[in-house]
């Protein structure tokens, strides 16, 4: 087959304005951007375009026995009450708009004390999150999770939703969302718009501390506790954390297995269960910045978390051959205990050398992740098939380390362009194991059963070089142009096959912005970005990995790199004291990486998913945000974000290459609504989410909805009471269809349950007074003054600056 390994071109150097041809020029050569700021960087790389050697595919392979920007904006305050709280005002949140991101401040979001990662998460217009922490944005799953603009190994893989539950929310200042990602982030983690968690850091001399305690229903508890001082060349920051999550659940499902041929039943099964999952976590994390002169900053970063999850399950199983009659029935119960590790170690310096504009700066970041399973498995057969499968033990092993090292560097060129060019290194090394064992019931000892085991180990490594160059045209029109090369050499090793596959990558991605000022508070914006999702290690693996006795996952070594097409118009203005965006988007991928299912040849109990290369999948939708400051009542503020695409794809299918040439469609309709009251010394806020559906690779998932309350009576500016009711009206059903050739398959899961949690939180230090007066003369929900709407402060009108005001980059 011909070499699939293919080059994106680089932007062409065409000529539609005389100042553009030096944009254009460096923007084909230069490296990454880093913005001079003390919160951390950013990086990220990845690449397609591969080339592989001798295997069968679409794809050669081998076989053989950022940094990024992505810094917070403006400032890090505590959350701080008022001296007169009778006067005090609270409005909605609205994005700051930067020109390659939306940043929401989480200041002012009175549920943040007892909230974690994935709950905040939740609040941002066009994320959502579930129960078990798998995030979309705008119906996109492909999402990279950024801690300060670097990759963290806690949030890669399959464990980031475990992650993302157990990470406290008081440690976030602030939540950017990059839903066109520019030359200056990778690929690593996937194609994907980018969600940045932007941590709090002391930039202010003294010292000041946060602690909150909270207890909720059914045994869910945690605490947090924030620590900072600054003095002289000296800033130091620490928090620790510790949380006790807990849910039930109940499933159902029915499956059918279908005769390819004629269509007809010629199988099935129903099941139905209860489940109760636990998970307990303490988080420590420290920064240590130290001036070195007046020019010079050195930093270092620590963090450990340990997370033990546990989860008890019980079921009935009712199994059907020809006509429907009973051919199984039995009662099944598990218990598994997963525990893991995570670290992260980073240092970094930077140096400005005096002149305009010009910085250098270094970062080094290693994390890692640890994470050993046991699953036991118990059965009591009602009805024994011939055939059956006997109590089990799998145990899983994975271990991740990434390395990130980059050098960034920026300055002013002819007086009005600003360059940011960098480059950057980064390692990934995953191992997976999984053992498995089942009970022989002739000796009673539990023995090896090697077709279910399994093992594998992938090493990526990645070099990149990156550059942007942005001025301002006119007076009223800013352009910011990019392109990001990269190389990516990916390793596969499957010790038990004693095989060893090698993919190589090499592409080179544009990115454009631009940004024209219509009056003083309506302005135009667009997002352009052209981004590649390489297959990861375990859509790779060709190995039958086991997820339970009746499910498993075959990778697919053949798979192609996603390209992935991005582009975003907005207009953003003000109408009759309401903060207003339209935002319309398109995103395109092709060949699209989905899933297909069906039944296992040698044990048809068993449902295989597997990844393949099929068609293209395309949403075009429009995002709004209104933001009202006072709606009806003095104090009353609300937001309401709406999402509305149309998605559109091939249907796989489960004979031959791709698709089935049937096309499936789907009308998405996502919409949050945020209410927030302050009166005295009461603050309400009730959110309500709703979660249009969304197509899988050969069905839907069905829409959810989930509304959330939280009271605050504040004691003092220091010291307040907080109540959170999640889930209000127990709603939100998980639904999902699945139907091909040779399966159809509906599940049920129940919505967790009303969850009540009662808090105190107390700070130390800090800023008090009249919070009027720290944004720009009125309340507010932003950080920094009030903006001008030209660019040159930042604050409550702006929107476009790099630091987080007015309307220019």
């Amino acid at each position: 087959m011909p070499n699939p390994s293919r080059a994106h071109g680089r932007p062409g150097c065409s000529h539609p304005a005389l100042k553009l041809l030096p944009a254009l020029v460096l923007g084909c050569f230069a490296f990454q951007p880093l913005h001079a700021q003390t919160s951390g960087p950013a990086t990220a790389t990845a690449g397609p375009a591969r080339t592989t050697q001798a295997a069968p595919a679409a794809a050669t392979r081998s076989t053989a026995a950022t940094s990024t920007a992505a810094t917070g904006t403006g400032q890090t305050a505590p959350q701080s009450g008022t001296d007169d709280m009778a006067t005090v005002e609270v409005v909605a949140s609205r994005p700051t708009n930067k020109v390659d991101r939306d940043v929401y401040d989480l200041k002012n979001d009175i549920s943040v004390s007892n909230a974690s990662a994935s709950d905040v998460l939740n609040n941002v217009p066009s994320v959502t999150v579930d129960q078990d922490g798998s995030v979309a944005l705008r119906g996109n799953p492909n999402v990279q999770i950024m801690v300060n603009g670097k990759r963290d190994a806690q949030f890669q893989g399959q464990n980031r939703g475990d992650a993302l539950n157990a990470f406290p929310a008081e440690a976030i200042e602030s939540i950017e969302v990059i839903n066109v990602p520019g030359a200056e982030f990778g690929n690593e983690g996937g194609s994907g718009p980018i969600i940045n968690l932007v941590l709090k850091r002391n930039r202010k001399p003294g010292s000041r501390a946060t602690l909150s305690l909270n207890k909720g229903t059914e045994d869910r508890y945690n605490s947090y506790l924030n620590g900072e001082y600054a003095a002289g060349p000296y800033s130091i920051s620490g928090n620790v954390g510790v949380r006790r999550n807990a849910r039930s659940t109940q499933r159902a499902s029915q499956r059918q297995d279908l005769d390819p041929r004629t269509g007809d039943v010629v199988g099935g099964n129903e099941s139905s269960g209860d489940g109760r999952f636990g998970s307990t976590s303490v988080t420590l994390a420290s920064t240590l910045t130290y001036n070195v002169g007046d020019r010079d900053q050195a930093g270092a970063t620590v963090s450990y978390s340990r997370l033990k999850n546990d989860t008890d399950n019980t079921g009935n199983t009712l199994r059907f051959g020809p006509a429907m009659a009973p051919t199984a029935d039995f009662a099944s119960r598990s218990h598994s205990d997963s525990p893991a590790e995570n670290f992260g170690l980073g240092a970094s310096y930077s140096h400005k050398s005096g002149e305009p504009g010009e910085e250098l700066k270094f970062d080094l970041r290693y994390t890692g992740q640890t994470n050993d399973a046991r699953n036991d498995v118990f059965y009591d057969y009602r009805m024994r098939p011939d055939r059956y499968t006997t109590d089990s033990i799998r145990i899983t092993d994975r271990r991740t380390r990434i390395l990130d090292v980059s050098v960034d560097y920026q300055r002013l060129l002819w007086g009005s362009w600003q360059l940011k060019a960098g480059a950057k290194y980064a390692d990934n090394r995953s191992d997976n194991g999984t053992d498995y064992r089942a009970l022989d019931p002739a000796s009673g000892a539990y023995v090896p059963v090697p077709s279910r085991i399994s093992q594998f180990a992938s090493n990526d490594r990645t070099g990149a070089v990156y550059g942007t160059l942005s001025t301002k045209l006119f007076s009223d029109v800013q352009v910011l142009a990019g392109l990001r090369g990269e190389y990516t050499d990916l390793e596969v090793h499957q010790p038990l096959l004693a095989e060893r596959d090698t993919y190589h990558y090499m592409n080179w991605l544009p990115s454009f912005y631009a940004t024209k000022d219509l009056s003083n508070t309506a302005q135009l914006q667009l997002r352009a970005s052209r981004r590649i999702a390489r297959p990861n290690e375990r859509d790779l693996n060709p190995n039958l990995v086991y997820l339970s006795d009746f499910s498993a996952r075959q990778g697919n070594p053949d798979l192609e790199p996603v390209d992935n097409d991005l582009m975003e118009l907005a207009y953003r203005d003000r109408f009759f004291g309401v903060d207003a965006s339209f935002t319309a988007f398109k995103r395109r991928e092709s060949p699209v990486i989905g899933n297909r299912s069906y039944a296992l040849g040698t044990d048809p109990n068993v449902i295989v998913t597997s990844p393949i290369n099929f068609g293209a999948n395309d949403s075009v939708g429009m995002d709004m945000n209104f933001n009202v400051r006072q709606l009806f009542l003095r104090g009353l503020s609300a937001n309401l974000g709406v999402t509305l695409a149309n998605e559109k794809r091939m249907r796989i299918s489960n004979f031959g290459a791709g698709d089935t040439g049937e096309e499936q469609k789907n009308r998405r309709e996502n919409a949050k609504l945020r209410l927030a009251y302050q009166f005295l010394q009461e603050s309400l806020q009730l959110s309500v989410n709703r979660n249009g559906r969304t197509l899988n690779g050969q069905g839907v998932n069905g829409a959810v909805t989930i509304a959330n309350f939280t009271w605050m009576h504040r004691f003092s500016p220091q010291f307040s009471l907080n109540v959170n009711v999640n889930n209000v009206f127990r709603t939100g059903n998980n639904e999902s269809y699945v139907e091909n050739e040779v399966l159809r398959l509906h599940t049920l899961g129940t919505p967790q349950q009303r969850v009540f949690t009662v808090g105190l939180r107390y700070q130390w230090g800090g800023v008090t007074g009249d919070d009027r007066v720290r944004n720009g003369g009125r309340p507010g929900m932003f950080r920094g003054p009030q903006g001008n709407g030209r660019g040159d402060r930042g604050g409550n009108d702006g929107g476009g600056g790099f630091n987080g005001g007015g309307r220019g980059f």
